[in-house]
């Protein structure tokens, strides 16, 4: 199945501010105006969530025949499904018929769908197998042409399960490209693969999608502002938030088309992780080395699947730091209003203590009411709020992500000396992860490959 676009060009006034935040490595500005517009949105939904790959769940929220669950690919409703052979499908929900959704539920397990309006009924792999009345009202439909239709193209990394709505995307691998050696100290570092615990959790808040997709590329600049009280109740023990000078930091930009933030320890610690967990054994050298110092991780996925991996504890007092793994979605509902969705993930082989601990840690930190979460929502609001107004519109402001260019500060370009792939700079106080993200954002909005 391929999916038609619009080959129509967006106006002139939105290929302007395209052609301005391209220009985000020279300059370090962007336009205010791209986090609240309507047209910007609606070129977004087909440039960038019709053409990239993007996330949409886990294999392990589905892990017996027929279980499934309601997922979205921008604004396209999906069936995350296991069918009854055991193959993942991503289904567009949308009956063959009259069109209307065939999944109501979030989630369930079933061996079948069937629409609510007019009962056509399908298998989980997506086949049309029921017709009510077929042989008196349609003799001569083809059922194997009206199966529900899959996304183009489907496929995993890590257990993280991701569609293209475009038949012509290149492979996922070639995707991640690069990144993928980052994805690996996350996923591939421990006993067995991860697993998710629990559901994922959803959450509106009033901001533009791509405020959190940046901030969740590595923007430490905001950490000791914002988060100050985080620091203040110890949930971030200072011996992990950088006020020790053991600990170092590196920022890792123009990592094919994605970037993200490591922060680690130069001794071996495997930090709120129990020891019997790690392995090295699936990394190379030097990534096991990096994985086992590991402080935290925090990167996006282009478009809007951002990964964060760190270590804290919900209790100071009573209870140990715990690591876990954070992934997200930030799906765009409009150009001001942002769904969240929210993925605790844990080793499949800790115990059953160790993953409730970890889930603790994570929900009460990067969740709907998370210590952290509840900072951000405060000033994420704004931004959206002043990025649409009056003002805006008649004096076309730039928001600024200079920090680390000519003069700014005292990044340096560590490439060489690092291990891993991208450019990378020697410290996490750097706007080259945020200017990354814009860099990706401008080139798929105007039709190129983001790497």
């Amino acid at each position: 199945m391929t999916i038609k676009y619009s080959e129509q060009q967006p106006s002139e006034r939105v290929r302007e501010l395209i052609a301005e935040t391209s220009r985000i490595t020279e300059t370090g500005e962007i336009p205010k105006r791209i986090h609240n517009d309507p047209e910007v949105h609606e070129v977004e939904l087909e440039r960038i969530f019709g053409q990239t790959w993007v996330l949409v769940g886990h294999e392990t929220e589905i892990p017996e025949p027929g279980d499934y669950a309601k997922r979205y690919i921008g604004d396209s409703p999906f069936i995350f499904v296991r069918d009854e052979g055991g193959e993942i499908r991503v289904l567009f929900d949308s009956c063959r018929h009259r069109g209307t959704t065939v999944v109501r539920g979030e989630q369930g397990n079933t061996t079948h769908f069937r629409c609510p309006y007019h009962n056509w009924t399908y298998k989980n792999t997506g086949e049309l197998v029921g017709v009510p009345r077929k042989h008196e009202c349609f003799k001569e439909l083809d059922t194997d042409e009206y199966g529900l239709q899959p996304a183009p193209k489907v496929d995993t990394y890590g257990g993280l399960v991701f569609a293209t709505l475009s038949d012509t995307a290149p492979a996922l691998g070639e995707y991640l490209g690069d990144f993928t050696w980052y994805l690996d100290l996350l996923f591939k570092s421990t006993e067995g693969k991860m697993e998710v615990v629990g559901e994922p959790i959803r959450w509106e808040v009033d901001t533009n999608w791509k405020i959190g997709a940046d901030n969740f590329t590595g923007d430490s600049y905001h950490t000791p502002a914002t988060h100050r009280s985080i620091l203040d109740l110890n949930v971030f023990p200072p011996e992990l938030s950088g006020e020790r000078s053991e600990r170092s930091g590196v920022d890792v930009t123009d990592c094919s088309g994605h970037s993200g933030m490591v922060a680690y320890f130069e001794d071996r610690t495997a930090l709120g992780l129990p020891e019997s967990l790690y392995t090295g054994e699936r990394l190379s050298e030097a990534q096991a080395e990096l994985a086992d110092g590991l402080v935290d991780f925090v990167g996006t996925i282009f478009p809007n699947c951002s990964i964060l991996q760190a270590p804290f504890t919900p209790d100071p007092d009573s209870r140990e730091i715990a690591r876990f793994l954070n992934v997200r979605k930030w799906r765009p509902v409009g150009p001001d209003t942002t769904e969240i969705w929210n993925w605790i993930l844990v080793p499949e082989a800790a115990s059953d203590e160790f993953k409730d601990q970890a889930y603790d840690a994570g929900i009460s930190t990067f969740s709907v009411a998370g210590n952290f979460e509840v900072d951000d929502f405060a000033v994420w609001d704004g931004i959206a709020e002043a990025a649409g107004c009056t003002f805006t519109k008649q004096n076309e402001p730039t928001s600024n992500y200079q920090m680390s260019m000519d003069g700014m500060g005292e990044a340096n370009d560590i490439s060489g000396e690092w291990p891993g792939p991208g450019t990378v700079y020697d410290t996490n106080f750097e706007d080259g992860t945020l200017r990354t993200f814009y860099d990706s954002w401008s080139r798929a909005m105007s039709g190129e490959p983001i790497q």
